[in-house]
C-alpha cells in the first residue's frame, strides 16, 4: 500500500492531492493516478501564477474604482453565483472547481490583452482593469474557504519536534514565467489547428527555457521545470 507521505513527498504534491480530493465528486470513487495528480498540479500552478500576476499588478497601483461595471467583474459575479449554486446542489465540487477556473480565465484574458498591447509597443485601451482583477482575487479567496489550497505547506517535524529541513520545500508556489506560458498557449493552439511541426518547434523553445510540457487528456498541459 501507499502512504500519503510516500505519495506526496513535496509541498506541491500535498496541495495537489488536496485539490484533487476536494474538487472531485464525493459520491464517486477517487481515481488516484499519476495523470490525475499531474493535472491537479498543473491546475494549481496555473492559479498560483494568476494570483502572483494580480498581486504584482495591484502593487503597482492605479485606479480600482468602478469595480462592478467592467467585463471582468461581471464574470466574477456570475461565477460566484455558479459556485454557490454548485455547493447547494449536493455539494457538486467539479462544478465549483469550474466556477473557480471561470474567474481565473477572466483574469488571464485581461492580463493577456494588456500584455499583447505592450509587446506591440502600444498602450492598452482600455487600461488594465485593476478593479476587475481585485474582484478576481477576492473571489478566489472566498472560494478558497471551501477548497483550502492557497497556502504554504509547513515542513514536517522530526520525532524530537524539530523541523525536518531535508523535506521537500514549497517549490510549487514559484510562478512559471509568462514567456513560457505564452509558448505553451501557442503550442496548444497549434495542436488544435493540427500544425504539428509548429507545435514541436514550440515545445523545443519551451525546453530551451528550462521547462517541459506534458499533455494531459481532458485538462491543461502540465508545465514543470526541468532538473
Amino acid at each position: 500500500f501507499l502512504t500519503l507521505r510516500g505519495a506526496c513527498p513535496k509541498a506541491d504534491d500535498v496541495r495537489a492531492y488536496r485539490y484533487l480530493v476536494v474538487s472531485s465528486q464525493y459520491r464517486n470513487p477517487l481515481s488516484f493516478t499519476k495523470e490525475a495528480m499531474g493535472a491537479a498540479k498543473g491546475a494549481l500552478k496555473r492559479m498560483d501564477r494568476v494570483r502572483a500576476q494580480i498581486d504584482e499588478a495591484l502593487e503597482k497601483g492605479g485606479d480600482i474604482s468602478g469595480g462592478d461595471n467592467g467585463d471582468v467583474a461581471a464574470v466574477v459575479k456570475k461565477e460566484l453565483e455558479n459556485f454557490e449554486a454548485a455547493l447547494v446542489d449536493d455539494l457538486s465540487m467539479p462544478r465549483a472547481a469550474a466556477a473557480l477556473f471561470g474567474v481565473v480565465k477572466a483574469a488571464e484574458k485581461e492580463l493577456k490583452r494588456v500584455s499583447k498591447a505592450e509587446k506591440g509597443g502600444e498602450e492598452a485601451n482600455p487600461p488594465l482593469d485593476l478593479a476587475g482583477l481585485c474582484a478576481v482575487k477576492n473571489a478566489m479567496d472566498e472560494m478558497d474557504e471551501v477548497f483550502g489550497v492557497f497556502y504554504s505547506v509547513p515542513k514536517p517535524k522530526k520525532d524530537d519536534g524539530s523541523v525536518d529541513e531535508s523535506a521537500g520545500g514549497d517549490d510549487g508556489n514559484v510562478p512559471i514565467p509568462d514567456e513560457v506560458m505564452v509558448l505553451v498557449s501557442e503550442r496548444s493552439a497549434a495542436k488544435e489547428a493540427k500544425e504539428w511541426d509548429r507545435a514541436d518547434s514550440l515545445r523545443s523553445k519551451i525546453k530551451e527555457l528550462g521547462y517541459s510540457v506534458k499533455d494531459i487528456k481532458g485538462g491543461d498541459p502540465l508545465v514543470s521545470r526541468v532538473g
